[in-house]
């Protein structure tokens, strides 16, 4: 993470901006931490606006302690799973090399 000092902004403004698409960068204000700046290029308004509000936080806090949550290991479990059926449905419709020559064989 980079450091920029808030008194330095208008001078560094254009490495700010090459920097922050690639880490985030932390903004000193008499030498303390201040802010910090990143990319926010991967979300768009909504998520945004979520991302900054309490009372959204405060829900989802809520629903995992009235519901529980999903533990991580049965999450990578079901997803395992998913990936793994999801490549045996490819493997199965993939054409099989064998069976083709023997077909262009028989047609000859």
């Amino acid at each position: 993470m980079k450091r920029m000092a808030i008194e330095d902004l208008g001078s560094e403004i254009a490495r700010l901006i090459k920097t922050a698409p690639k880490e985030k960068i932390l903004l000193t204000r008499n030498g303390q931490p201040f802010a910090f700046v990143s990319d926010a290029s991967a979300y768009d308004w909504e998520d945004i606006g979520y991302m900054n509000d309490p009372e959204f936080w405060k829900m989802i806090r809520e629903r995992r302690n009235e519901k529980g949550g999903v533990p991580l290991e049965q999450v990578k479990t079901e997803l395992a799973q998913r990936e793994s059926n999801e490549l045996r449905a490819v493997v199965r419709t993939k054409p099989n090399k064998k069976s083709r020559t023997k077909h262009s064989r028989s047609a000859a």
